[in-house]
Order: structure tokens, then C-alpha cells, then sequence
């Protein structure tokens, strides 16, 4: 029995994480921009990652990754997207999909001096329809939320504030 592989993360952010098979944490850009390393110690360069090393890492099942999430006092990274249209014709290609994560900032979390938020369990093997979908779906029940394309790190950021609230979802695409 064949198996199909898991789609791959198209691009990384700085501050991104992994956590390998083995428990190690990997953080991009934490030593030196676009390169992976473990904190701790004076780690050698020998012992830092590129991005298609650690797509390999990815590939193992016990492997989970996290994005960097924005800071809720900054705007969100990219081009915003207004309209209906905009949404409608959003083009995320060559992406082929997305993993949506989710991030909640409560009074409680910013009292305690969180910036992002607790995140919540990621949603994997989105569609681009589906990506298009949620995002409108967002937009008509929340007017005042915001949406951008941050292309260069192949993010969809939609921020937008329920009650005392504040939700962050970051679309991370991925391709075969």
C-alpha cells in the first residue's frame, strides 16, 4: 500500500518553529536570518538547517510545525485584501492548499502579557476553494475584520474581534 506524502509548507517566516521527531525545537532566524536552530548553547554554524532540511524533517509524522504569529499591536504582514472580489479572485497559486492556524487573545492572556494569543489546533488539507471560502465567510460575518496576502512568506493572515476577543488565523500554504 502506497501512501501519499504530507503536502510540504511553500515558504517559511523567521520565528517559525519545528519540533522534530525526536523533541527538538527548531527556531528559524534564530541565530541567523532564513536558517534553523536549536536554542541553547554555543551551537556551531555545521549545526544549523536550511528550509528544504527541515521540510524533511516535516516529512516525519511525530513532526509539528508552528508559524510565527503576528503581534496583535502591529498590522498584519501583507497586502490587504479588500473587497469581495478581492477574496473571490484571490489566486494563491503555485500554492496548492493551505493549513489554517488559529490564535485567540483574550483580557486574561494580554493581562499576563501575551501578544498572540493561545493557538488552537491546527486545521490541515485545505483547498484553495476552501481557503477562498472561509476567508468570504469571514468577511460577511465580521465586516471589520482584516485580511492580507503576505505572498513573500506564503501566509493569508484574518484578524477580527469578537467581545473581548481578538482572533488571528494564519493560512500557511503548502504545495505537493
Amino acid at each position: 500500500m502506497t501512501s501519499t506524502p504530507r503536502p510540504a509548507i511553500w515558504r517559511f517566516a523567521d520565528h517559525d518553529t519545528v519540533r522534530d521527531g525526536d523533541g527538538r525545537t527548531w527556531h528559524r532566524g534564530l541565530r541567523h536570518t532564513q536558517r534553523w536552530a536549536v536554542p541553547g548553547g554555543d551551537t556551531p554554524a555545521g549545526n544549523e538547517l536550511d528550509d528544504d532540511a527541515v521540510r524533511g524533517l516535516l516529512a516525519d509524522t511525530r513532526a509539528a510545525f508552528a508559524p510565527a504569529r503576528p503581534d496583535a499591536y502591529k498590522p498584519l504582514p501583507g497586502r490587504p485584501l479588500t473587497g469581495p472580489d478581492a477574496l473571490r479572485l484571490l489566486d494563491i497559486r503555485p500554492a496548492t492548499g493551505a493549513t489554517l492556524h488559529r490564535c485567540a487573545l483574550d483580557r486574561t492572556s494580554a493581562f499576563l502579557g501575551s501578544t498572540t494569543g493561545s493557538p488552537r489546533t491546527p486545521a490541515p488539507g485545505l483547498s484553495p476553494a476552501d481557503v477562498r471560502a472561509s476567508l468570504r465567510g469571514t468577511a460577511h460575518r465580521h465586516r471589520a475584520a482584516r485580511i492580507t496576502l503576505d505572498r513573500v512568506h506564503g501566509r493569508i493572515h484574518a484578524r477580527y474581534a469578537i467581545a473581548d476577543t481578538l482572533h488571528t488565523h494564519t493560512y500557511v500554504l503548502t504545495a505537493p
